[in-house]
C-alpha cells in the first residue's frame, strides 16, 4: 500500500506552533480609584493560536499569518519536538498577510521553500497544522484553483485548495509532493456545504526579506 507517511514525517520537522497573546483594556464603569479604594478593571488577554514554518534554521526564522500574530504582547512557539520558547516578532507584509518571527534555538529544521508560480490545478497538496495549540495534524488536498480573493484576506492571488484544515492551522505550511512549501494557509471558509481554504503564494515570502534590509 501507498503511502505518504515517510514525506509527511519530514516535512512535520519544520511545522511550529504558535501562540500569540493580545492585551485588551477592560471596559470601565466609572470607578473611583482615589486613596483607600480598589483600582480600576485590569487589562484581559486573549490567546490566539496558529501554525508557522521554519524557513531559516541557523537563524530560527518563521513565517506565519501576520493576522495570527498582529498586535500581540508575547509570543510562544511550540516545536515538533516539544520545547516551547519565546519568540520575536521581525517583520510584516500586510498585502500579503506574511509574517516573520524569530526564535533562537539548536537543532531546527528548516522547509524547502517552492515556485508557488508552478502550481498547478489539480496538483496534490499537503495541510500541515494545528489545533488550538495541539499537536500537528496534516491534511490531504489538490489544488483546486489559482488567482483566487476571498473577504478579509488583503492579498487577491491566493491558492485555493480543498484539503480539511483545524482550527489553529493560519500561518502553517502547504507542501506539494516533493515537500516544497507553496503557500502559507490564511483561512479555511469552514461552510457547511463545501470546505475551502486559501494559501498565500510562498513566492510572496520573498518580500519579508526585502523588508528586512
Amino acid at each position: 500500500m501507498q503511502t505518504l507517511a515517510p514525506l509527511v514525517g519530514k516535512i512535520i520537522q519544520s511545522v511550529v506552533g504558535i501562540k500569540a497573546t493580545t492585551e485588551t483594556a477592560a471596559v470601565s464603569r466609572s470607578i473611583d480609584t482615589g486613596p483607600g479604594l480598589p483600582n480600576g478593571p485590569s487589562p484581559t488577554t486573549k490567546d490566539v493560536y496558529g501554525a508557522g514554518v521554519i524557513i531559516k534554521a541557523e537563524s530560527g526564522l518563521i513565517v506565519t499569518s501576520n493576522h495570527v500574530v498582529s498586535g500581540a504582547k508575547t509570543l510562544s512557539v511550540r516545536l515538533p519536538d516539544g520545547r516551547q520558547l519565546d519568540a520575536r516578532f521581525v517583520v510584516a507584509d500586510e498585502r500579503y498577510d506574511l509574517a516573520m518571527l524569530r526564535i533562537s534555538a539548536s537543532g531546527l529544521t528548516a522547509a524547502r521553500i517552492g515556485r508557488s508560480i508552478d502550481a498547478e490545478p489539480g496538483d496534490f497538496v499537503l495541510a500541515v497544522g494545528g489545533s488550538s495549540g495541539l499537536t500537528q495534524s496534516i491534511s490531504f488536498g489538490i489544488v483546486s484553483a489559482l488567482h483566487r480573493s476571498w473577504p478579509g484576506i488583503p492579498c487577491q492571488d491566493l491558492i485555493q485548495t480543498d484539503a480539511l484544515l483545524d482550527r489553529g492551522s493560519a500561518g502553517g505550511p502547504l507542501f506539494n509532493l516533493r515537500g516544497e512549501v507553496i503557500g502559507i494557509v490564511a483561512a479555511s471558509t469552514g461552510e457547511t456545504e463545501s470546505e475551502r481554504a486559501f494559501a498565500i503564494p510562498s513566492d510572496a515570502i520573498d518580500r519579508l526579506f526585502i523588508r528586512m534590509n
